[in-house]
């Protein structure tokens, strides 16, 4: 009985072994562009295609409510949710065609919640994450539809 546990232990640790390893691998393109955001917050940055990939410029972080997104730059800010289990993001978007993203909320390097967010270039979108996240990492950017509904 107690070799029949000890080897159900086993499986069950190198499974989760290759399952955080996989993760891992996934989560450390460097190649692709981020931005971090934290909470009461908000960052400003220019987004531009070039060879067909998106490329970010440097992010200009300021306090919530205080940053206007010129052309060719989309702003994202971390509203703190207060008493409710939510923070919300506010994104304006001034560039030359939508971007959706995947906005990853994180605790150190632990994922919380992660939402998806379809680029709108005629109006201010806004969408809840979990308000636990103490800093917010914008990541894989793509050129969107405009229609506000992801790919």
């Amino acid at each position: 009985m107690n070799s029949l546990c000890c080897a159900r232990n086993a499986f069950s640790a190198l499974s989760l072994l290759a399952a955080v390893t996989a993760c891992g691998a996934a989560w450390a393109d460097s190649n692709a562009p981020t931005v971090d955001v934290r909470r009461g917050m908000e960052a400003t940055f220019t987004a531009a295609i070039v060879d067909g990939r998106i490329t970010l410029g440097p992010a200009r972080v300021t306090r919530l409510g205080t940053a206007q997104p010129k052309d060719g730059e989309m702003t994202v800010g971390v509203e703190p949710g207060g008493m409710t289990p939510y923070a919300q993001l506010h994104v304006s978007e001034k560039t030359a065609v939508p971007l959706d993203f995947v906005a990853t909320g994180l605790i150190d390097n632990i994922k919380i919640d992660e939402i998806t967010l379809c680029g709108r270039l005629d109006r201010l979108d806004s969408q809840r994450i979990a308000a636990g996240s103490l800093h917010v990492s914008l990541n894989r950017f793509t050129v969107g539809t405009g229609t506000g509904v992801c790919r």
